[in-house]
């Protein structure tokens, strides 16, 4: 029974082994192809353009335009019936308060927030990806496990009916035997909905087809040294955003240079031609403005407003850093405990191994009942599964040390894993 146990375990590896896939290769394939990330990616163009499109502090620009009028109804001998004009006017902002260099450096600090943010979103993905990896490779164990103690309980309850038909035993000890096969088949079938919960949320996240995984583990990366997160790096960006800001509103306070020139080429008809002879047909323009807003109500409130915003985001930045402190601190330790954990577990299973060995051959000489052999093959399962468990928890916790620790995602997917 012990050779086609270990047959059967062997032939399901092979299955599972079949086009598995690699978590290094899911994690890559789920940061090019996550339709999240690629929405994100294409908000980051937009704001880019935001950008490049106040690049020119100064703003120039050319108009070319033209215009109908018409005059009805006691129109004087002195003035013209229909008027046509083109133009061609060209601007320019000399100065306006420092506004438009502030406005340039508000989109870029915002686009570069924009990148720190992708970086978050693809981090967040990776570690989405190794969860759901890792807590399928644990609910596959759990079923292996109870595809093997399935093994057991239909060879144990073909011995007993042999021995129930032969009237060696009484009929409960069957039922029991029997009740245990069938809870057991229940407890796989549910295991196998979970595994199969698990890998639509990874096919989900990837927006490929997963059906089998590898036995991949992340690798052992110790002391790593803590550095800003992403997180930090663009709330930093936010801040120096919301700083400029503060510039934009002020600068409504301040003086206004515009230049302008138009060009502008006219045309009559329905007019008295012996009073008015000296129509232009062209002219030119020269306009420099100089403006200074003395007083309004709201400019004063809104930089007040804007101080306070920026002031808020302070804030919130001091808190993250001794959060994200307190994280790292946290998922190294985490390490240290999953660590024991696994040493504990490999402990209890190695005990119920034993333990299970010696009431099997007691239970196959009727030395104890059914019901101490069903506990210990129950035993036996569960710690292997705990084990098993410990192992996956332990890898991502790993990645959760690394992410915590302000590494690029880029780096741990350069490590051989």
């Amino acid at each position: 029974m012990k050779m086609y146990k270990k047959l059967t375990l062997i032939t399901l590896f092979l299955i599972s082994s079949l086009n598995a896939e690699g978590l290094k290769e899911i994690i890559k394939y789920a940061i090019d192809n996550n339709n999240n990330i690629k929405a994100v990616e294409l908000e980051n163009q937009s704001k880019q353009k935001t950008y490049e499109s106040v690049k020119n502090i100064y703003k120039p620009n050319v108009i070319i335009g033209g215009s109908y009028s018409k005059l009805d109804m006691d129109v004087r001998e002195s003035q013209v019936g229909n008027t046509a004009v083109g133009f061609l006017k060209f601007g320019i902002d000399l100065y306006n308060g420092g506004r438009e260099e502030a406005l340039k450096a508000q989109k870029k600090y915002e686009y570069k927030e924009a990148i720190f943010s992708t970086v978050i979103r693809k981090k967040e993905l990776a570690l989405q990806v190794v969860t759901y990896f890792y807590q399928a490779k644990s609910i596959d164990e759990n079923i292996k496990a109870l595809i093997e103690k399935r093994i057991t309980l239909t060879a144990e309850l073909k011995r007993v009916k042999i021995k129930y038909d032969i009237k060696m035993i009484t009929e409960d000890e069957v039922l029991k035997l029997q009740s245990e096969y069938e809870e057991n088949e229940y407890d796989i079938q549910e295991l196998e909905y979970q595994k199969t919960y698990m890998l639509k949320n990874l096919s989900l996240l990837t927006g490929k087809d997963i059906g089998q995984l590898d036995d991949s583990t992340l690798p052992e990366v110790q002391n790593l040294e803590f550095s800003d997160s992403e997180n930090i790096k663009a709330m930093q960006e936010n801040i120096k955003a919301l700083e400029q800001n503060v510039n934009v509103v002020s600068s409504l306070k301040k003086l206004q240079l515009k230049l302008e020139n138009s060009l502008n080429v006219y045309g009559y008809s329905d007019y008295n031609k012996q009073i008015l002879k000296d129509l232009p047909k062209q002219q030119n323009q020269l306009m420099l403005t100089l403006t200074y807003n003395i007083f309004d109500t709201s400019s004063s409130e809104k930089k007040q407003a804007a101080l306070l915003i920026k002031k808020a985001k302070d804030e919130q930045l001091y808190q993250l850093k001794k959060q994200e402190k307190i994280n790292y601190e946290l998922t190294k330790l985490k390490l240290q405990t999953q660590k024991a954990k696994i040493k504990s577990a490999k402990s209890a299973l190695d005990m119920t191994n034993k333990l299970f060995e010696i009431i099997e051959i007691k239970y196959q000489n009727d030395v104890v009942d059914n019901i101490t052999y069903l506990d210990a093959l129950s035993a036996k399962v569960i710690n292997r599964a705990i084990y098993k468990q410990s192992l996956y928890d332990y890898e991502i916790a790993k990645a959760n040390y690394y992410f915590t620790s302000g590494i690029n995602y880029e780096d741990v997917l350069s490590m051989d894993f």
